[in-house]
């Protein structure tokens, strides 16, 4: 009996843990234009300074667009992210303050 209400403390606390740390729009507008950054530095290698400057721009603006644009699912401890563009769904989880982007439409 006492591993059991051991064993419900701890599923508790990590509850509340990742109830707290379950990640909002802002964050989501915040990592969706790192994301998308990253996303272009990959196609882009050695670009120059105004290169990077723009990539910096379309990054934000995606960030705004794409916060606007998605459909938050929360589930309390985690949130699912899905986000329509060019005729193709993305979803990214939300779980403990960090975003996974998740295969497969």
């Amino acid at each position: 009996m006492r591993q059991f209400i051991l064993l419900i403390c701890v599923l508790a606390l990590a509850g509340g843990a990742l109830h707290l740390t379950n990640p909002d729009e802002a964050a989501f507008s915040s990592y969706l234009a790192e994301y998308v950054q990253q996303e272009l530095a990959d196609d882009a290698p050695g670009e120059t300074e105004w290169g990077r400057k723009l990539r910096s721009g379309i990054g934000k603006i995606a960030g705004a667009a794409g916060s606007k644009l998605s459909a938050r699912q929360d589930w309390g401890i985690a949130s699912l992210y899905t986000l329509e563009m060019g005729g193709e769904t993305h979803r990214f989880l939300g779980v403990a303050g960090q975003f996974l982007p998740l295969k497969g439409g």
